[in-house]
């Protein structure tokens, strides 16, 4: 395991590695290169690290963690995020601003879902 961990520990873009978006249970990704751009555009925006919380899922992750069967962290086109030191409200503006296309807003739990869905675009609270 140690192995297959070091293969995704490389850097896709400044400020992050392949292996922050990888299934916590399997070690397998996928991330499209749109989620990682505005990603990208989010970070130079706060000027802060962002935590990836959770990016690629396998369905069987998916499942344990009682994701949707629909849920664009099976396809690699959602991360959940959170920023130490930013509340979930703050982050959800520069969500805003980048414009994602799923935005989900969890206050309690301070993270936001992040996705680049190719439908219509949709906003929620958790």
């Amino acid at each position: 395991m140690e192995r297959l961990n070091k293969i995704n520990d490389i850097d896709i873009a400044p400020h992050f590695k392949l292996s922050e978006f990888a299934c916590p249970c399997c070690k397998r990704v996928m991330l499209h290169p749109l989620l990682l751009k505005k990603l990208v555009e989010f970070r130079a925006i706060i000027k802060k690290p962002i935590y990836i919380t959770s990016g690629y899922r396998c369905s069987e992750y998916n499942q344990k963690v009682g994701g949707i069967k629909s849920s664009y962290h099976l396809l690699g086109l959602a991360a959940d995020i959170q920023v130490e030191g930013v509340s979930a409200l703050d982050l959800l503006e520069y969500a805003e601003m980048i414009n994602f296309a799923g935005i989900g807003f969890y206050e309690k739990k301070n993270f936001l879902h992040l996705d680049v869905r190719p439908t219509k675009l949709a906003r929620w609270r958790g």
